[in-house]
């Protein structure tokens, strides 16, 4: 049977409230549910079972690679996608599956050559597209990727029956592609088309903002606050998944890639706060933060390190030479922010454009400092460092603090800019369930604007987005 070639492991049946599912559509739904609930290996073995009462069935054998991949078995999964193709040489998903199953095995060179099979195989293929930007380590080539998978998008949004969520792909997908003209007229002309209004009102505030028209972002992303479906919130505080082991773990290594090619760099912002006051990263953090120092030619060349090692991945809208990289590693985010000297001090930001995220420091130089048996570069005077980021009470715990918001540091930065993290943060914080941090990120903000009406609240709230206290 299909599956033995493939080499998959027979598996115990899976429980369901209705007894053990016993015929192949019964397995396929069983199958797809388990992996829609998170549960990969336990999907596997319903799809495996489906192989046994229907061998050779393509999807089914698509599906089962696509489980074992979540699960942490590229090799299996490449056998499963291999065999597919021999059934079905052209089947785009499964080349695609192969690409990535390669992929995570580290041949790159094959993975490649997978993802382009499976995008010549099909005009609609803008995943493929995306992986291959993903995946390739030549710049051209994966700028093309970028642009090739908003151009697939952008024609299947014009399509009569497209699904709502290609709308927000399609507007990400076109800031991945720079096009951020066209990203605000797409958001502006296909608006009842997105999932729901704060959705559109979201994608039109990402547009606005990346072409530097930071009061129109703003709105928009008050709007987006303001028709926030609060129902549905989770009522209690909800952790995000970030662990302070894990993510050590994750910059320890990180940091030895950093170190193999020659770049210097240190514990920044967050990171060293925890670092310093805690031994460790802080455990309400979201991401793990790097500074590097960057010399006047430009060097080092981040988006190079990210587009060619095997084990990192270029944001899709990052191009050589910004100032802040963001990527994720071994599950950690992970946040670069290239430091300039200037007019005796040090700057960093988030881009360009006037206005835009910055913060500027009191020049400093990097010794190495000592937390919990284990050396980091940092900087010099890490106590002026930290109170020039956070403020005079930085040893004060404060979870409701934002740095691109109220940092003491910021620099050239546009109210309005403040205004937006304001209310993506506070969306944010109500997502997680977390009203409290939401309302301090609020109380933050240059520029005043309101929280939607939440459950349990009676007379929080005095404006609307589109109220007096919007300027």
């Amino acid at each position: 049977m299909i599956f033995q070639k493939a080499n998959i492991d027979k598996a115990s049946p899976v429980d369901a409230p209705s007894g053990a599912a016993r015929t192949w559509p019964d397995c396929m739904r069983a199958g797809s549910e388990l992996a829609r609930s998170g549960k990969p290996a336990e999907a596997a073995a319903m799809f495996a079972r489906a192989l046994e009462l229907r061998p050779g069935h393509v999807p089914a054998l698509h599906d089962l690679g696509a489980v074992l991949l979540r699960s942490g078995a590229p090799a299996r999964a490449l056998a499963v996608f291999d065999a597919a193709l021999k059934l079905a040489a052209n089947n785009t998903d499964c080349l695609h599956g192969r690409g990535l199953a390669l992929h995570a095995l580290g041949d790159v060179s094959a993975a490649m050559g997978a993802f382009r099979n499976a995008a010549a195989s099909d005009p609609k293929a803008w995943k493929t597209w995306q992986s291959m930007a993903d995946t390739a380590p030549d710049e051209p080539e994966r700028v093309f990727a970028v642009r090739s998978a908003a151009d697939v998008l952008e024609r299947l949004c014009l399509e009569d029956r497209a699904p709502a969520s290609l709308f927000d792909r399609c507007s990400r997908a076109l800031v991945d592609a720079h096009r951020f003209e066209d990203a605000v007229h797409f958001a502006e002309t296909h608006r009842a088309r997105f999932r729901d209004l704060a959705a559109a009102h979201n994608a039109e505030a990402r547009a606005h903002y990346n072409i530097g028209a930071f009061r129109a972002a703003f709105r928009h992303k008050a709007l987006a606050l303001a028709h926030l479906e609060t129902r549905g919130l989770p009522q209690t505080f909800r952790p995000s998944a970030f662990d302070p082991g894990d993510a050590a773990r994750a910059l320890r290594a990180f940091s030895e890639i950093l170190r193999a090619q020659g770049i210097v760099h240190f514990l920044a912002a967050g990171t060293l706060l925890g670092f310093h006051r805690n031994g460790r990263p802080l455990p309400h953090d979201r991401d793990i933060d790097i500074g590097v120092l960057r010399a006047a030619d430009g060097s080092p060349d981040i988006a190079g390190l990210l587009r060619t090692h095997p084990g990192l991945i270029c944001p899709r809208a990052a191009r050589p030479g910004e100032r802040y990289f963001g990527t994720v590693f071994q599950g950690t985010a992970i946040d670069i922010f290239l430091h300039d000297a200037r007019d005796g001090a040090l700057v960093c930001g988030l881009g360009d454009l006037k206005g835009d995220i910055q913060w500027r420091f009191s020049a400093f130089g990097l010794v190495s400092q000592t937390y919990q048996g284990e050396a980091w570069s940092v900087p010099d005077d890490r106590e002026r460092y930290l109170s020039e980021t956070y403020g005079p009470s930085w040893r004060t715990p404060d979870k409701g603090f934002a740095s691109a918001i109220s940092s003491p540091a910021l620099y050239k930065t546009d109210d309005f800019t403040r205004a937006y993290y304001a209310a993506a943060r506070a969306a944010n914080a109500l997502m997680a369930g977390d009203t409290e941090k939401a309302r301090a990120l609020v109380r933050q903000s240059p520029i005043s604007f309101a929280l939607p009406p939440l459950p349990g609240d009676v007379n929080l709230n005095t404006q609307t987005a589109e109220g007096p206290g919007m300027v």
